[in-house]
């Protein structure tokens, strides 16, 4: 552990668990997956300035709210913060009209689970309040690699703590001092160069020799990758199926979460996987009274393996588990990826390092929440990711259990997710001594990993290469068998984060050549690496993308528009159709981000000149408008300029007006959002999905990010210029002296004034109006 004594930051090496989360975050398609979101019903209506001023006092209070991770070495790091400001993220919709508010709610959750998180930058927790008319929700969305579930459990309690304290006006009163994780974290690093795991490694080499990991059979050819699309429902056990728990736990003394281990193995069992059954189950890992209170990430995947025989009675098989499940909790403390590291090379290619089912009971995990006097409600996770082919998260409740499925909707239709559910009830509600060979279900199972073996090939281009070579002996080394083929996952293989770095350091003592491990996630196969050792990755082409693009062919006069600040061609297709039918049209649009009005004005033009096109007109809306304009000081051309303010500089625009004329072009209907612009961008996505207007929220922030630039390019400009050309400038938004000082920079101006706003000129019946005044003017000219 390293403290920096004239900041106060504090750097430890991450826990085992958390540098193989690490990994799996890199490689994950949809890095979402590894957060975690609870969205919260409030019972009534929040203060905001108490929200505010408690969730500082938590975050001050916890240093995992403070940490950061990154890799700057060969280990993963947390970097403590020693103060760290957290405001509140607030979501106001007065009205929704016609939105639904269910659907709106849901879709600002969704949004907030999706918005990136980079781990080299703390904080990792974001906490959200939405109001939408009289509803009322918090959403706390934080990355798993700092907090599992029952840590935020006690972030909860104490949120609710200090937020009593704050509506009262006074100080709030912990029962304890909180324990820095980082001290948890610097001892299982200890721990891990010790002994101390020695016996519970031994226990999970012999109870997992030969085991093979089991999945649902998958309704599409699609393999599993981390982070793919995936859906969230809530199911709730039959009255029978809680009835046969309650019989199952008083007759073998095991617990209900043992006993859904039992259902499960029965369930792949007789979907075909055979009688040995190996699932992930993740345990809270918190067997003492201060790991029970210590807020921070402390879970570790541990495997369920069963014999399940056909002459067994589902009272056997839940005996067996409850054996299990008992003998997992005194091992559970090894970390799972020291564990399989540890395991025979072929063992870890059948377990695989991502147990593709798992199944996890959350006992007091999101009961009892509350704000102060403020009922909250768990509701169902926003996930649109799945960490796994199933994830089953079960609890009791009002004497019922329930159930929360994830899962991969690449491999999986809803009708097999469904079905699943339905023979875990149908065996959860069995007669006890109901023989496992008479069970019927409708879910199909299999190992996760076939015996099958394709043909070892070296990669096209690279036959009986040196690099193939290298790849193919490290491999065999490190996974105990040659590749399966140039295109196998190097995970899917058996790998996992420790054999990677094993494998880069490998290769690099045997070539020469340096694999940064990071970029190989992208793609981690024996073709990918070959390319990599031989530098011949794919190469881009000669990297000259035109910036110029086509709205529509003609052979009458030629229009040639500029998009405004973050715009792109499309957004002239009302005047385009509107032009006479001869009229040719072309745009330009940006394709490497520009530094300047001229650097961008300067592209355009070169891209013009080399496919010798020379347009009759040049024309932009916005900020495109001022590109146009400095184009036209280079080569003169009559110019249309639409709503585009003068070149005289101004004092940058605050960015929250800033933001607002950004939405502006997207809806009429905007929430009133506080928070940073990334999360006011996902907020706007959410409204436009919920309008019926989706727009990707992932889109929007690129165009958000190109619009703040193009906008402070445009605020930057400044030219006198006067042309020797004629200008027709449409007002909407401009000033009466802003049309002014345009006339006089033109030998022949003319100005149409429309009646609507600045984003107004490019729509319906502005837009006719427009476009035939653009059609005069350049048959004006043309005479």
């Amino acid at each position: 552990m390293h403290t920096d004594v004239e900041r106060g930051t504090v750097t430890a090496a991450a826990t085992p668990t958390q540098e193989a989360m690490w990994w799996l975050h890199q490689r994950a398609k949809n890095k979402s997956v590894y957060h975690i979101t609870w969205r919260l019903a409030a019972g009534s209506a929040i203060d905001p300035a108490a929200l505010a001023t408690a969730w500082q006092c938590v975050v001050d209070r916890h240093d995992v709210l403070r940490t950061s991770l990154s890799r700057p070495g060969d280990d993963v790091l947390l970097r403590v913060r020693p103060a760290l400001p957290a405001p509140v993220r607030r979501v106001e919709v007065d009205d929704p009209g016609d939105v639904d508010k269910d659907v709106l709610l849901r879709l600002i959750a969704e949004e907030a689970q999706q918005q990136p998180m980079a781990l080299e930058h703390a904080p990792l927790a974001r906490l959200a309040a939405v109001r939408v008319a009289d509803r009322h929700e918090l959403v706390l969305t934080v990355h798993h690699l700092i907090l599992d579930g029952w840590g935020l459990q006690l972030v909860m309690e104490d949120l609710s703590t200090a937020y009593a304290a704050a509506v009262a006006g006074r100080e709030p009163e912990f029962a304890t001092e909180p324990e820095p994780f980082h001290h948890y974290a610097t001892g299982q690093r200890e721990t891990a160069t010790s002994t101390r795991w020695a016996d519970d490694v031994e226990y999970w080499r012999d109870r997992l020799a030969g085991a093979s990991a089991t999945t649902v059979a998958a309704t599409t050819d699609a393999e599993f990758v981390p982070g793919a699309p995936g859906v969230v429902f809530r199911h709730t056990f039959s009255e029978a199926a809680t009835a046969g728990i309650a019989a199952l736990t008083t007759s073998t003394f095991a617990t209900p979460f043992a006993v859904f281990q039992a259902a499960m193995h029965i369930v792949l069992a007789r979907g075909g996987a055979g009688p040995d059954v190996t699932i992930g189950t993740e345990m809270a890992n918190r067997m003492t009274p201060r790991e029970q209170g210590l807020v921070g990430y402390l879970a570790n995947l541990c495997l369920s393996r069963a014999h399940v025989a056909d002459t067994d009675r589902v009272l056997d098989v839940v005996t067996a588990a409850r054996d299990d499940a008992w003998a997992m909790l005194t091992h559970q403390s090894a970390p799972y990826p020291f564990v399989f590291g540890a395991l025979p090379g072929e063992t870890r290619r059948t377990l695989t390092d991502d147990c593709p089912v798992g199944l996890s009971h959350l006992g007091p995990i999101g009961t009892g929440l509350g704000l102060g006097d403020v009922g909250l409600t768990l509701l169902p996770s926003p996930n649109r990711a799945a960490r796994a082919d199933f994830s089953i998260s079960t609890w009791e409740a009002d004497g019922t259990y329930h159930a929360e499925v994830e899962y991969n909707t690449g491999r999986y239709d809803q009708a097999t997710a469904e079905a699943l559910l339905t023979d875990l009830d149908a065996v959860l509600a069995a007669d006890p001594d109901q023989l496992v060979g008479s069970v019927q279900v409708r879910t199909r199972a299999t190992p996760a990993r076939t015996d099958h073996v394709p043909e070892i090939a070296a990669p096209a281009g690279h036959p009986e290469s040196a690099a193939w070579r290298h790849v193919d002996a490290v491999w065999s080394d490190l996974l105990g068998a040659p590749p399966e083929g140039s295109d196998v996952d190097f995970f899917a293989a058996g790998g996992n984060s420790l054999l990677l770095l094993r494998l880069s350091a490998a290769l690099e003592a045997a070539t020469g050549v340096v694999v940064d491990a990071v970029e190989w996630l992208a793609e981690p196969t024996p073709r990918a690496l070959v390319s990599l050792l031989a530098g011949n990755e794919d190469e881009p082409g000669d990297g000259t993308t035109t910036t110029t693009v086509v709205l529509r062919e003609g052979t009458g006069p030629h229009l040639h528009l500029v998009p405004g600040a973050g715009g792109s061609p499309s957004d002239f297709r009302a005047i385009v159709e509107a032009l006479p039918a001869q009229w040719r049209v072309t745009a330009s649009r940006e394709q490497e981000p520009a530094t300047s009005v001229r650097d961008m004005a300067r592209r355009f033009a070169a891209d013009l000149a080399a496919e010798g096109i020379e347009p009759d007109l040049l024309g932009g809306w916005s900020m495109g408008g001022l590109v146009a304009y400095e184009m036209a000081r280079e080569a003169p051309k009559p110019l249309v300029l639409l709503d585009s303010p003068p070149p005289v500089g101004y004092p940058p625009t605050a960015e929250d007006e800033l933001f607002d004329t950004f939405a502006a072009a997207f809806t009429t209907g905007l929430p009133v959002v506080a928070g940073e612009p990334a999360f006011r961008v996902r907020v706007l996505a959410a409204w436009l999905a919920a309008i019926g207007q989706p727009i990707p929220a992932d889109a929007l922030e690129e165009r958000w990010r190109a619009y703040t630039r193009h906008a402070r390019m445009g605020e930057a400009y400044v030219s006198a210029a006067e042309l020797p050309v004629a200008a027709l400038i449409v007002g909407a938004d401009l000033r009466a002296s802003e049309c002014e000082e345009w006339e006089g920079r033109f030998r022949g101006p003319s100005v149409l004034t429309v009646d609507t706003d600045h984003h107004g000129v490019l729509r319906d019946a502005a837009a006719w109006e427009v476009a035939v005044a653009i059609a005069g003017f350049g048959l004006r000219d043309a005479a």
